[in-house]
């Protein structure tokens, strides 16, 4: 029964996430959307805490990331596919590559972000 309460846990956190994460790879977003980011790991942090999931901390950690890399391929092989149609535009095809590289940096640097305060935010409230 723990194991399903921890998979709907899993589920129902990363949504949240992939839903901050909306804003965040938004280049102008960024910055002002990260503190939201921030303050939703330290809250998936403590609820996976205050629901006493302690075993699942490592899971949580590693399926997490493991959820964000996947969702990050699927993004960056849509960004290839938006290349592919921009054409022979020579400053389309500039503007389409630069923006997804930012898209990217910044849905890279949101996953970091996350699972950083994540973990951080967990051990801090393991240990007090």
């Amino acid at each position: 029964m723990e194991l399903i309460g921890f998979i709907i846990f899993l589920v129902v956190s990363n949504f949240g996430a992939l839903q901050i994460f909306r804003l965040t790879t938004y280049h102008k977003y960024f910055w002002a959307s990260l503190p939201l980011l921030v303050g939703y790991a330290a809250l998936v942090a403590w609820a996976l805490f205050a629901l006493e999931m302690h075993p699942f901390f490592m899971w949580q950690l590693l399926l997490a990331g493991a959820w964000l890399f996947v969702v990050g391929r699927k993004q960056g092989k849509m960004a290839e596919a938006m290349l592919q149609l921009a054409g022979d535009d020579a400053n389309t095809v500039r503007f389409m590559a630069g923006s997804a590289a930012k898209t990217t940096a910044y849905y890279t640097a949101s996953s970091i972000v996350y699972l950083g305060v994540f973990a951080v935010t967990y051990v801090w409230l393991y240990n007090i």
